[in-house]
C-alpha cells in the first residue's frame, strides 16, 4: 500500500517509471551492445549529418560533457567520426554506423509498439507529449 510520500510524489513516480522503461530498453538493445543513449545519439547523427555536439546535447537533454563521452565511445566502436570545420566540430555516421542505425531503428520501433499495445496508443501519445512539454518547460 502506497503512503503519502510515494502516492502523488512526481519525483518518485517518474523515477520508478523511468527505471522500468530503461530496463526494458536495455534488454531490447543488449544484442546491439549499446545503451539507449548511445543508440539515440547514433540515430540522430545519421538523421542529421554533420550535427554539432551542442545540438545533440540539446536534443537528448544531456550535458555537453556527457555527449563528449558518448561520442568518444561511438568513435572507438567505429560508428561515428568527428570532423573539424574551423572551430566547429561536426559528428557524422560511418558506414558501420549506418548499418547499426538500421538495427537500432528496428529495435526502438518494436519496443515502442510493445508499449503502445501494453498501455494503449492514445495513452502513450499523451504521456509522451506531456513529458516532452515538461522537459521543454523545466529549467536546468
Amino acid at each position: 500500500m502506497a503512503d503519502k510520500l510515494t502516492e502523488g510524489n512526481i519525483f518518485f513516480l517518474t523515477s520508478a517509471f523511468a527505471r522500468k522503461l530503461s530496463n526494458q530498453a536495455d534488454e531490447m538493445l543488449k544484442t546491439i551492445g549499446l545503451s539507449p543513449s548511445h543508440t539515440l545519439l547514433l540515430y540522430l547523427v545519421n538523421k542529421n549529418p554533420r550535427i554539432q555536439p551542442s545540438q545533440l546535447a540539446e536534443m537528448l537533454h544531456l550535458k555537453p560533457s556527457t555527449i563528449t563521452r558518448l561520442v568518444q565511445k561511438m568513435e572507438r566502436r567505429g560508428l561515428v567520426e568527428k570532423q573539424s570545420e574551423g572551430r566547429a566540430t561536426k559528428v557524422v555516421c560511418t558506414s558501420d554506423g549506418k548499418v547499426t542505425v538500421e538495427k537500432v531503428q528496428e529495435k526502438w520501433e518494436k519496443l515502442i509498439q510493445q508499449k503502445r499495445e501494453e498501455l494503449g496508443e492514445r495513452y502513450v501519445d499523451v504521456l509522451s507529449e506531456m513529458i516532452s512539454n515538461a522537459l521543454d518547460t523545466m529549467e536546468e
